[in-house]
């Protein structure tokens, strides 16, 4: 996997001319660095973090050989069902579990997930806080996060969302329930 590409390289990702990235560098949209020699680079994750802010469709050639998904959950039977459910699919998933706060941060910052599965009660967590913190954090921008609640409880729903939640699944829920969480945040489930 390349780690990271000239301003010619991402504009053929981003459906651009190679001028129009080195405005959006000059301009802070894109995060760039220059090489000893003088040339501008986008590292691999912020330009996958670019396309993702700006909703460009990621080509198959920048994503790795399999989605990582972190499934932050104290309750055995729901880390489970998840892990079936992604076993049984037909696409490339590495799969890590947390079951409290303290465990969850810990993977976060070694595994760094494309999906992180949490549940908004586990121990450790303050609810839908949590998911503004890690958003906020430059290295896990990209994070795409799957909140999930058992009661109905809007105002923490609502926290979640505020702060970088893609959406909150209800539990108890359904495979398909699953496949359609992930495909709204940009992974397909075969």
């Amino acid at each position: 996997m390349k780690q990271s590409f000239s301003t010619s390289e991402v504009a053929k990702y981003c459906h651009v001319t190679p001028d129009t990235i080195r405005k959006w560098a000059e301009a802070g949209r894109i995060h760039v660095f220059k090489t000893p020699g003088g040339h501008r680079r986008i590292r691999h994750e912020d330009l996958i973090l670019f396309l993702r802010d700006n909703k460009i469709p990621i080509h198959a050639d920048l994503r790795e050989a399999g989605t990582k998904i972190l499934v932050a959950d104290a309750e055995k039977s729901v880390v489970s069902v998840i892990q079936r459910f992604l076993e049984r699919s037909q696409n490339s998933f590495h799969v890590a579990v947390a079951t409290d706060g303290f465990e969850a941060g810990q993977q976060i910052a070694v595994f760094r997930p494309d999906v992180l599965f949490m549940d908004l009660h586990m121990p450790g967590f303050s609810g839908g806080n949590i998911c503004g913190r890690i958003k906020g954090n430059s290295d896990y921008a990209s994070t795409q996060i799957i909140a999930m609640v058992n009661s109905e409880d809007p105002d923490m729903v609502e926290i979640a969302l505020e702060n970088g939640a893609a959406l909150c699944l209800r539990k108890p829920f359904t495979p398909d329930d699953l496949r359609r969480a992930l495909a709204r945040v940009g992974v397909e489930v075969n």
